[in-house]
């Protein structure tokens, strides 16, 4: 319907220049929005207040010209208000088509799809897989659910840490501290290597001699010991499979794997490239790349030691990413304290004339409520396996009689992590996610168990809920459902181009709320009014697909009973 408005209100406007009743200009881009103010109607637009300057009259008399000039079918009124906004009021014809559309599924294809890889979670070996790793694998998880439901072919990419500082240390703290350990005894290998880390991390920094020996053994392993090497591959496999236990609980899946040792070695064979077209340049010892001049600082490529940075490796993956895989488009989910880095390493790129799609979607920290930032060096990190214990547990005693308590959890977790923006930092509050009354995902699971209910009800009265009756007239709180209804095409093709994730989140609370309001004064299931009964499970139905669909996207369960 928007599109509609806007294209008849166009219409209106050449007329009026036509007929002499405007003078002629370029009629600039026509915008209509929803008001803020439900009583307003369904739609408006301020293009006559626009078009005053160019067309000196009054805004209100432009507006007024313009609602003499249109007839819209399902628009049953125009007012125009204020000092000279134009609110369009639906007809209920418009609302029963919203549930037509709603149940086919229709309008949810973007016109122009896209071929996007999404590079997310991106978690380090042999250090604990937390719960701002989790914060990651949600939102990316939710991006390639959006992008593919809007047509466009995604690749979901996820780049293992396996190489860096952090794996010599931990290396010799398995072989310094843990020399005598048996190693096959070991229960959680995974979380045994990040507590090895962190406490090497401490030796080294407590020791200069530690550090030393450290840095001898990160030599031999560079060098390629045979020992440290087959002692990196059996613990790097410890934490991969650690991992994918993790991705698997999450219900999550990638359909490819980068790996940074892989890519260091991409990388070395490209350094001599960037240094010869002045790209990068040796400073001290060491490679950079000096955008000083784009006021992004100083990219260092390769230490003075020789160790590679992650820019050295980043340079060939994109490449990569767009050559191998044939991509348009490519999407970065790193946490926000990396957004210099990406406009660096963007910077370098299209130095080295490689212009393409790429973008980094950020996010800040997570921490428990009352604690503070993690850090796997301090080794005060909560892993994320204890935190899905923790909310499972407290489902369990909350829902007793739900089939799948592990379902709700993993929803209460990932509703709490994603209805904040990126930008915003999360303190996690296990008691607040798992409420039942508040902004969480089981208020959200309750909304669709509760329909389902409704549903299973009246099909055993002999109800279908399939039809719609055209000649009952919407109550107002119908009405506010169907709007917040016709709302979800447009904001999952929106989400698809700015990777807004939170705003769903938003959303499915706006339709559970919604929903409540409604039931609490309309009766669904009256036995003595058919009609209505059928048009309101015919409603229910639309809302149920919708709050599904938005939860599925979300990557959230939708429970049919808690």
């Amino acid at each position: 319907m928007k599109q509609l408005l806007e294209q008849k209100i166009r219409e209106a406007i050449q007329g009026l220049q036509e007929a002499g009743a405007l003078s002629s200009f370029d009629i600039p881009e026509i915008k209509v929005e929803y008001p803020k103010d439900e009583s307003f109607g369904e739609f408006t637009t301020n293009i006559a207040l626009v078009l005053s300057k160019l067309a000196g009259k009054p805004p209100r008399e432009i507006a007024e010209s313009i609602k003499g000039s249109l007839n819209i079918e399902g628009v049953s009124s125009i007012e125009v208000a204020g000092p000279g906004h134009l609110n369009f009021v639906c007809a209920d014809s418009y609302f029963r088509s919203v549930l037509t559309k709603t149940l086919s599924g229709e309008g949810i294809l973007t016109k122009n799809p896209e071929k996007v890889l999404v590079e997310y979670s991106n978690p380090n070996t042999h250090k604990e897989f937390h719960i701002g790793h989790l914060r990651n694998v949600f939102i990316g998880n939710t991006l390639v659910n959006v992008m593919r439901k809007t047509g466009n072919e995604v690749i979901a990419a996820n780049y293992i840490g396996d190489t860096g500082t952090h794996i010599g240390k931990c290396l010799w703290g398995l072989v310094t501290l843990y020399k005598d350990e048996n190693f096959e005894s070991i229960g959680n290998k995974a979380e045994f290597l990040g507590k090895v880390y962190s406490e090497a991390q401490q030796k080294i920094d407590e020791n200069p001699e530690n550090e030393g020996a450290f840095k001898a053994l990160q030599k031999r392993f560079e060098a390629g010991d045979p020992e440290l090497v087959a002692l990196w591959e059996k613990t790097k496999q410890w934490s991969l499979d650690e991992f994918n236990r993790i991705y698997a609980e999450l219900r999550v899946s990638f359909d490819v794997f980068f790996y940074e040792s892989i890519e260091e070695e991409a990388g070395k064979k490209i350094l001599p490239e960037l240094l010869e077209k002045g790209i990068v340049r040796e400073s001290e010892g060491a490679v950079i790349a000096d955008l000083e001049a784009d006021n992004l600082g100083v990219l260092v490529l390769v230490r003075s030691d020789g160790s590679a940075l992650y820019g050295l490796k980043d340079i060939p993956l994109a490449k990569k990413k767009f050559e191998e895989y044939k991509i348009d488009r490519s999407i970065y989910v790193v946490d926000i304290r990396q957004s210099l880095y990406f406009k660096q390493l963007f910077k370098v790129l299209e130095l080295y004339g490689f212009h393409k799609k790429m973008e980094h979607v950020g996010y800040e920290f997570v921490a428990l409520k009352g604690g503070e930032t993690m850090s796997s060096r301090k080794g005060n990190i909560i892993p994320a396996k204890h935190l899905i214990d923790d909310v499972v547990l407290r489902v369990t005693k909350q829902f007793p009689e739900s089939p799948d308590a592990k379902s709700i959890a993993l929803g209460a977790i990932r509703f709490a992590m994603l209805k904040h923006s990126g930008a915003s930092k999360i303190e996690f509050d296990i008691e607040e996610s798992v409420r039942l009354d508040g902004a969480t995902g089981p208020y959200v699971q309750y909304a669709h168990a509760r329909i389902e209910s409704i549903r299973e009800k009246a099909k055993a009265l002999g109800f279908s809920g399939e039809t719609a009756n055209e000649s009952i007239s919407f109550h107002p709180k119908e009405k506010e459902l169907v709007r917040e209804l016709s709302k979800f095409p447009e904001l999952v093709l929106e989400i698809a181009q700015t990777n807004e994730v939170h705003k769903l989140a938003h959303y499915a609370l706006r339709i559970a709320d919604k929903f409540h309001s409604f039931y609490s004064e309309c009766k669904v299931i009256n036995e003595e009014d058919k009609e209505t009964t059928e048009n309101r499970l015919y409603l229910v139905s639309s809302v149920q697909k919708v709050l599904k669909e938005t939860l599925l996207l979300i990557g959230i369960a939708a429970p049919k009973r808690m």
